[in-house]
């Protein structure tokens, strides 16, 4: 009779182990926690590489990206003339100057939607918003489809979408805008070749779910006419599929809140994954305007996370139950092993 007992006890313990550890490996989570910027900046880039980044930006007239790296050397203390580099910059960068280019730049931006400057980009955004930039491209599109060329379905499918999130912005009172021009820098930089294949290969595949282009096509063709571009792609649009893309648009928006439109474009070229983006998103939120210059300095390695532990209570309970029912076990087992011997 004992011995049956010392068996079933046995088991029983084994048992409460095994579903101890089970428990134990429930609650190991780890939570991601993105590396310290400024400490890898001040590690891995030297003042001579960042005063040439200082340069060019001066000699490009990116004045904007200039003061961007002269606020970063000042955070970071470097050792920079940054007084000297400040009256150039001040010099160069009239009022004149600025008003003459920014609107050359954003009528050009929003006639023919391609630009890779800020008001060129404010303008091109500023079309999609009238649905102007939406129906324009999707116009261009379907004109190359009818030549025979090759189209490009990311823009195609945006700009359905886009006009999708535009009548729901307005039905909404304004609550899809973020949405909205989230979308719309997207679109700008898959215009600019700025966004990765991995990435472009995520967004064509909720877009297509959004935006259904052979309707649209077969549409096109019955009315025989693209006067009513707007119409047939609301009938090829998918609002019960939007919230997976809407997501994403959001998190751009927001980035752009943070940082800028046109620096969220060239952000962009960073990001192959959700991941990527939401680990981006985090990084604008601390960073703010010095995002862009963050991630130009040190590249995508800005985006590396490091695994911390979750200490939870859940996970010390189960750790302890689970060396509780282990001494049992182990103790049960060996008294057994010397009865057999």
């Amino acid at each position: 009779m004992k011995k049956i007992l010392r068996r079933f006890l046995l088991i029983l313990s084994l048992s409460a182990f095994a579903v101890s550890l089970h428990q134990v490996l429930q609650h190991w989570n780890y939570q991601e926690t993105l590396v310290d910027l400024n400490q890898s900046l001040r590690t891995n880039v030297s003042k001579e590489a960042l005063s040439r980044e200082i340069e060019t930006a001066i000699k490009n007239s990116e004045f904007n990206d200039a003061r961007m790296y002269l606020d970063i050397a000042q955070s970071n203390n470097y050792q920079i003339d940054i007084n000297a580099y400040q009256k150039i910059i001040n010099k160069k960068d009239t009022k004149l100057s600025q008003i003459t280019t920014q609107a050359s730049n954003f009528t050009q931006g929003f006639i023919k939607g391609k630009s890779g400057n800020v008001a060129g980009i404010a303008g091109s955004i500023t079309a999609d918003f009238t649905v102007i930039g939406d129906a324009r491209d999707l116009k261009r599109e379907y004109s190359k489809h009818q030549k025979g060329e090759d189209i490009n379905e990311l823009i195609v499918l945006l700009s359905g979408a886009g006009i999708g999130l535009t009548a729901l912005t307005v039905s909404s009172m304004g609550t899809a805008a973020p949405a909205k021009a989230g979308a719309s820098v997207i679109k700008v930089a898959v215009k600019t070749q700025r966004v990765t294949r991995g990435f472009q290969k995520h967004l064509v595949k909720l877009g297509r779910k959004v935006f259904d282009w052979p309707v649209f096509i077969r549409l096109i063709k019955q009315k025989k006419s693209t006067k009513n571009i707007r119409r047939a792609a609301k009938q090829a649009y998918h609002p019960e599929a939007i919230k997976p893309l809407k997501q994403l648009a959001n998190q751009v928006n927001r980035i752009r809140i943070s940082t800028s439109t046109i620096d969220t474009v060239h952000l962009l070229k960073y990001i192959d994954s959700p991941k990527d983006l939401a680990r981006l998103e985090k990084i604008s939120l601390k960073y703010g305007t010095k995002t862009k210059g963050m991630m130009k300095l040190l590249g995508k390695g800005a985006l590396r996370t490091v695994r911390v532990l979750r200490k939870t209570a859940e996970l010390l309970i189960s750790l302890f139950s689970s060396l509780l029912s282990g001494m049992f076990s182990f103790s049960l087992l060996f008294r057994r092993l010397l009865f057999i011997c």
